[in-house]
């Protein structure tokens, strides 16, 4: 069946295109997961819980690492949301599209965010929309997300029944995948000078911090990259609405010295004025 471009099959069919390369490069990590979990001694149910709850990659690892070892839980909470804080940016870049939308469907695109999803909703949002008929853009949205969050579960479950085998997966050479998949996102996004310097901030200060800690570099790179990037919005905002120019009687009166410019005299107490 084929449905219009911006009708509501349309747009989610779109979205599910659109995130095929993600989930070929998303399947191994989450079999990576699965196999870990059941390496260091995770029940299935809660390896999946995390999962299904969690739905980040690095994140689950990382507080795999940390549960497994017998850290104690705020610190793997914390840890965890550390991780996951460049979140922040992502809901504040997105606001403006999804605000208008219903609580339940501001859930559930927040719910399946992640930094694929990010990237694709951000380039979708960022198009015109339809100049007729209702926005189904946000179906494009939804239908990514479910693909990737039902692909990394399924690869979570697969990972834990038969991580014994699939010791030589990651030789498959499919997490090249997940790095095409971005550079062509973010590439086809630097349409403006702006865009391009924001990218190019980000990407190399992302490089120089990423030795630090809980990708707390890769957080400080987004942080940078968004102050310069609300930094030269405001630039073109003042370049193309300048201040009016003064009407020529007001720039007359202006030049006056401040002696010459009294108030013309009250008729009324003026006498004979009205004679």
């Amino acid at each position: 069946m084929k449905f219009p471009r911006h009708s509501r099959g349309g747009e989610a069919a779109q979205g599910v295109l659109s995130v095929i390369p993600v989930v070929l490069g998303a399947v191994p990590f989450g079999l990576l997961f699965g196999a870990l979990a059941q390496e260091r001694g995770l029940g299935l149910v809660l390896a999946m819980l995390m999962s299904l709850l969690i739905s980040a990659g690095s994140a689950q690892i990382i507080g795999l690492g940390m549960i497994t070892a017998g850290a104690a839980w705020p610190l793997t909470v914390l840890t965890v949301l550390l991780i996951n804080l460049r979140h922040v940016f992502y809901s504040a870049a997105l606001a403006p599209y999804v605000r208008p939308m219903s609580f339940w469907w501001r859930f559930a695109i927040a719910f399946g965010m992640t930094d694929a999803v990010y990237a694709l909703a951000a380039k979708k949002f960022g198009e015109p929309a339809p100049e007729q008929g209702p926005d189904h853009r946000r179906w494009y949205v939804l239908s990514g997300s479910v693909v990737i969050y039902l692909a990394w579960n399924l690869s979570t479950l697969c990972g834990w029944i038969f991580g014994s085998s699939l010791s030589s997966f990651g030789e498959w050479g499919l997490d090249f995948a997940v790095c095409a998949t971005y550079i062509g996102l973010v590439v086809s996004t630097f349409t403006s000078v702006r865009a391009l310097a924001v990218g190019l901030v980000s990407g190399v200060g992302a490089l120089v911090l990423q030795h630090l800690p809980y990708q707390s570099g890769l957080f400080t790179a987004t942080l940078v990259g968004t102050g310069l990037a609300a930094f030269l919005e405001s630039r073109e905002r003042v370049a193309a609405d300048p201040v009016p120019a003064a009407q020529p009687g007001e720039q007359q009166r202006e030049q006056e010295p401040a002696g010459e410019r009294e108030a013309a005299p009250d008729l009324a107490e003026v006498p004979g004025a009205k004679e």
